[in-house]
Formats: C-alpha cells, structure tokens, sequence
C-alpha cells in the first residue's frame, strides 16, 4: 500500500489563481501531518534573480502568491507569513526579492520578507548530524508551526544533475556554514539540515524548467508543470524521474532515503494529479543538463582533474562556473588563454606556460614545472572568488560582472552582514544545544 502521495498537475501560465486553486484542491485530498496554522514560513529558492544573467533560476512570485492565497482561504487561526531565504554567496537576499517580484507581495498581502544574512538567528542541535553537530538557521525558521517549500524545478551540476526540495535546504543557512564540507560530503550537509528544516509540504515551480548549465545563469523552457507534496523525499524521486533521472544515483536523495526521512522505493509512492508522468518524461527526454566530468568541458583551458573528485566541491564549482560563462557569454569562451588547469591533486608531471590551480587539493599538486602559477585557494572557492580572480589575473569578464552586481556583492553584502551581526548581537538569540 502506498503510503505517500505527489501530485503532478498541467500548469501552464503564472496564474496565482489557478496555482492557488491546485494547491487547495490537493490539501483537501491529502493527509497534512499539521494543520496550516501559526506562524508560516515559506521557503522559495531565490539563489540568484537579475532581469538579464538569471531570469530562470528561481522560483516565481506568482507561485508563492498562489500559496499565499491557499493559506489565507484554508489556514486557520494564522498568525503571520514569512517568506524566509538566503540567496547565493555574495548576493543579498534583498536584492533578489527586488528582482524576483517578492516586495509585491508584502505590500499586497502584509507577509515578511526575511532575508537570513541581516535577520535573527537561532543556533539548533542536531541529534543526527554527520556534518553539522549544530547550525545556524533563521529565528523564523525555528519558530513556525507550518514549513512550505516552494522549489524551483531545475538542474544543478552541484548535486547529480538535480535541484529540488531537499537541495533547497542549503538555503537555510548562512554563508560561513553553507561553505563548510560543500565538497563530496554536500549531499550529507543537505540531510543534516533536514532534521531542524522539514517541510510540511512542498509546492514546486516547474511552469518553466531551468536546466543545462550554471543554477543561477541556465536557461529555461516551457515545461506546464506544479508538483505537491507532502514528503520532500517522495517528492523528489518523482521530480528526478520525470526529468528521466535515476533518483537513486542522486546521492542526496539516497542519503535522505538511508535516513529515514521517506520512501525506499517508488512501491510506498502514489503518483496523483492530471498530468501522467510519462507525459512530462517526453517533453525532457534527450535534454543536455550539463552534468559530466569537468575535464570534459570543451574551451582553451586544458583541464586535468585530480583526486578527490568533489562534485559538490571544486570540480562541480569549476564546472559550474564553465557553465555560466556559455550560457551568458559563450563568446567569452574563445577568450580564455591556453593553460592547465588543475582541480584536484594532480601527481603526474605537469608542463605548461602557464598552469591555473582551482581549490586546496590542487595546490599541493606536488610536480609542476611552470613560467607562471595563479591560484586560486578555497574548499571549495566560492563562485565569487572565481569569477574575481578571473577577471583580476586573466582579465576575462564574467556574466556577473555588472556594475549592479558588484555593488551588491562587494557594497551592500557586507553592510547587510554588519546590520544582521548587529540584531544578533542585540537580541542575543538563545542557543538550542
């Protein structure tokens, strides 16, 4: 007998109205563990959003309007919304609300808008953890009584080719923990949080589908689809599934799995709704994600990858990276200078003019004969210290180089961690532990 259920509905246009009409019509057909009372959260994916280098990459304000307006008609004794985020390193969150349609909302229906990086925090202990003993997340967070995900349906050479309910939990923390073992050990760092961040119940944007290359700046297509679920775990295998992935060779999904945290096998699953899966499973077959090894990108850099092969570490981030530049500016791509690039230790003998060095791994690459070396150090280095050195050492410009976007990652990001170390320090928030 299946014992949890996901709904795949035909959704075609933003329409709050009719998002907010599937998701009414599935709370009345499915067993919530909780009533929608309280304090609710809801939890988008707004990584990044700019009207010109990420117009995919995160989830749509009429989605979470739609939501918004399940909650007001079906809550019951609501006290207040919040959309809680925490966007990408050295991006604030403000910003992305701006830019993602998300103040309209607060001004039309009263909800926070709590960006993580300048708002309260609370510390949890983590009974479970393999990573995390304990981690920080939003006081918001901490104190609802009714989580909603809200995910974007799309593609992340981070984490086996898929983002979904469980990859969105990264964005509860903030940046210095998010940073922490983002290496082979993601996929255990994104279970980890789940213990003190699980949702209630999830409710995805897959009208439009982002794949093919970086999780911020990658394209998209029509794809008409809303998918509602209970249980992060069965949600996900069936999202993976219906992009013609094996959810079981997506290490986080395995590790939620192993946990305990939902179904083992897609016997304990009711696929529900009005859109076969089979459907959707045609519209994405034979679709590039972008998800292979990062020696395998084709540009000027001759890449060698090293031990140890971190897919959520520097070869995902430098693939990552790769990717950005095509997708935004693929003549940039024919710009790079000839030269190793090494990600990951490297003990053969290495040759070159010229030999880049991606990561901590790669600098204790013992056998290098080079006229030049430029390093970049990190474990990983974060997307921002790539595209930084890049352009400082190698005068290559990234998509995300934009006057906008260097304000706000080099300008306003450290004034909006001044401004939530200041709240912290003020309330001085309790330490669950």
């Amino acid at each position: 007998m299946s014992t949890y259920k996901v709904y795949i509905y035909a959704c075609t246009d933003y329409n709050p109205d009719k998002i907010s009409g599937l998701v009414s019509k599935t709370i009345d057909s499915i067993q919530l563990v909780k009533p929608i009372h309280g304090n609710i959260v809801i939890k988008p994916n707004l990584v990044m959003a700019h009207p010109k280098v990420a117009t995919e990459s995160y989830t749509r304000s009429e989605v979470v309007e739609g939501i918004i307006r399940t909650i007001l008609k079906n809550g019951s004794d609501v006290n207040r919304i919040d959309i809680v985020e925490k966007s990408g390193l050295g991006i604030t969150t403000s910003t992305a609300f701006r830019h993602a349609g998300y103040r309209k909302l607060k001004r039309k229906y009263g909800v926070g808008l709590i960006a993580m990086e300048e708002s309260r925090q609370v510390r949890m202990g983590l009974d479970n953890g393999k990573i995390h003993k304990s981690i920080r997340i939003a006081r918001a967070v901490a104190d609802r009584d009714f989580l909603i995900f809200a995910p974007k349906l799309k593609t992340n050479v981070l984490s086996n080719a898929y983002s979904g309910a469980l990859k969105l939990n990264i964005g509860s923390i903030d940046s210095k923990e998010r940073m922490y073992h983002h290496n082979m050990d993601l996929h255990k760092k994104m279970i980890d949080i789940l213990e003190v961040s699980n949702p209630d119940l999830i409710v995805t944007d897959g009208i439009r589908f982002a794949f093919g290359g970086n999780q911020m700046t990658q394209h998209g297509m029509d794809l008409g689809v809303l998918v509602i679920s209970t249980n992060a775990v069965a949600h996900d295998m069936v999202c993976a599934k219906m992009l013609n992935l094996d959810p079981f060779k997506i290490d986080h999904i395995l590790e939620a799995i192993e946990r305990g945290y939902g179904p083992t096998s897609f016997d304990d699953i009711e696929i529900a709704g009005d859109l076969p899966i089979e459907r959707v499973q045609q519209k994405t077959a034979g679709l590039d994600y972008g998800f292979y090894p990062v020696d395998e990108f084709k540009c000027n850099f001759k890449i060698i990858s090293g031990t140890p092969y971190c897919t959520g570490g520097c070869q995902g981030i430098t693939l990552d990276w790769l990717h950005m530049v095509k997708d935004r500016k693929p003549k940039t791509l024919k710009r790079f200078p000839k030269l190793t690039a090494l990600v990951g230790k490297v003990t053969k003998k290495i040759e070159d003019k010229t030999v880049l060095l991606i990561g901590d791994c790669a600098q204790a690459s013992p056998n290098i004969h080079a006229k030049r070396i430029v390093r970049i150090k990190g474990c990983p280095p974060t997307h921002k210290r790539i595209v930084w050195d890049m352009m400082v050492k190698f005068f290559l410009l990234a998509p995300l180089v934009r006057p906008s976007l260097i304000w706000d990652g080099f300008g306003l990001y450290p004034m909006k961690k001044i401004k939530g170390w200041l709240v912290n320090l003020k309330f001085k928030p309790p330490q669950n532990i």
